[in-house]
């Protein structure tokens, strides 16, 4: 049976409707207009050193009151097989606070940035092979038995196995930072290494003379299965 609506009801929910679809609409347009921001961003910071379009997501809701502002809390900026002199990071996650746009919406600064990147134990272990104190023992290239594990917070081991296994060899090095831009990997202990190499390997620098974005080291590293975390900052970033 029909039951009569007064009009106040029916314009009510007429009203009610409407304000659904728009606030629908404004959050579909903010999410749109953010995606193509971030699009745009990841353009923009690409030209401080990536290899290529890093991905980056802008935080913060809704977005398009910042982008009135031209201001933005912070954005996240993650990338992944950066060449870093001999080794490649592989993989970067960095935050920048306080980015500015300028007028022209293409350009602005950041900053400060933080973040961290990772080395896997297979780019140090090629180090190690191809251009560190072990090459000469184990052939170099990509010749000779090296496997890297982590033992502990902050140290990885090396295990050698050479001349068809006639030849065993562990050395155990303590990770950590040697300037801003550069890991080095001290000797804490070794067995069967030959003395030559023992001396050659009690200190092997790696050096990381290529990270974007005017990032540096901080000192802090630790290590575990997926490879060496080290924490790097950068005072500000102009793009």
């Amino acid at each position: 049976m029909y039951q009569y609506q007064p009009p106040k009801r029916q314009r009510g929910r007429k009203a009610l409707i409407w304000v659904i679809s728009v606030l629908v609409l404004l959050v579909a347009l903010d999410f749109g207009a953010k995606a193509f921001a971030e699009s745009q961003a990841a353009t923009q910071i690409q030209k401080q050193g990536f290899p290529k379009k890093p991905s980056v997501s802008i935080a913060g809701f809704p977005f398009l009151t910042q982008v009135i502002s031209r201001k933005f809390h912070q954005i996240t900026i993650s990338s992944s097989d950066i060449p870093a002199g001999p080794v490649k990071i592989t993989s970067l996650d960095v935050v920048a606070h306080n980015v500015k746009l300028n007028s022209n919406f293409q350009s602005g600064t950041a900053g400060p940035l933080d973040g961290t990147i990772l080395i896997s134990l297979g780019a140090i272990g090629g180090f190690l092979k191809e251009a560190g104190p072990l090459a000469g023992f184990l052939g170099g290239g990509s010749g000779g038995g090296l496997r890297i594990v982590a033992v502990g917070s902050n140290e990885v081991k090396a295990h050698l196995n050479v001349a068809a296994g006639l030849v065993n060899a562990s050395a155990i090095w303590r990770v950590t930072s040697a300037g801003p831009n550069e890991i080095t990997l001290h000797l804490v202990s070794s067995n069967g290494l030959p003395s030559q190499f023992v001396n050659a390997a009690r200190n092997v620098n790696i050096p990381l003379k290529s990270l974007p974005a005017g990032l540096k080291l901080t000192g802090k590293i630790s290590s575990s299965s997926g490879g060496i975390v080290a924490h790097v900052f950068a005072r500000n970033l102009a793009f």
